[in-house]
């Protein structure tokens, strides 16, 4: 009985170390948006489906201060303005992406049809927590 004992609590023991070592954690996201844009962005406002944060004026070149989200994922939907014309990034459907794991991460926003209006924007940096 002893020895049924010791070899369930072994399985057991290496069953729950394996799921704890697969196991991904996902969210909280700290959020920064660099603007590799020509373009000086006001009113910077990015959801991702978990979060909404607003980033105010960024001018060119420049990369925001990181900003808490419950979860992200590779795209979020960002409108901001350019010059009292609004551009956002194409309309988003989170249901089909996988979220992020926790960490910090920079969103690269730039303009990529000016004709109209949209956003592009990529993740150039993901650091862990």
């Amino acid at each position: 009985m002893k020895k049924i004992f010791s070899v369930f609590m072994l399985a057991f023991f290496v069953s729950s170390l394996f799921q704890s070592c697969n196991k991904e954690e996902y969210g909280p996201n700290d959020i920064r948006i660099n603007n590799v844009s020509p373009y000086t962005y006001t009113n910077v406002h990015v959801d991702t489906s978990e979060g909404i944060n607003e980033y105010g004026t960024i001018i060119p070149g420049e990369t925001t201060e990181y900003m808490r989200f419950k979860q992200s994922f590779s795209k979020a939907d960002i409108t901001l303005m350019i010059d009292g014309v609004q551009y956002s990034t194409e309309s988003v459907n989170f249901t089909a992406l996988v979220p992020l794991v926790k960490g910090k991460l920079t969103y690269d926003v730039s303009v990529s049809d000016t004709l109209n209006r949209v956003l592009s924007m990529e993740i150039s940096e993901i650091l862990p927590f």
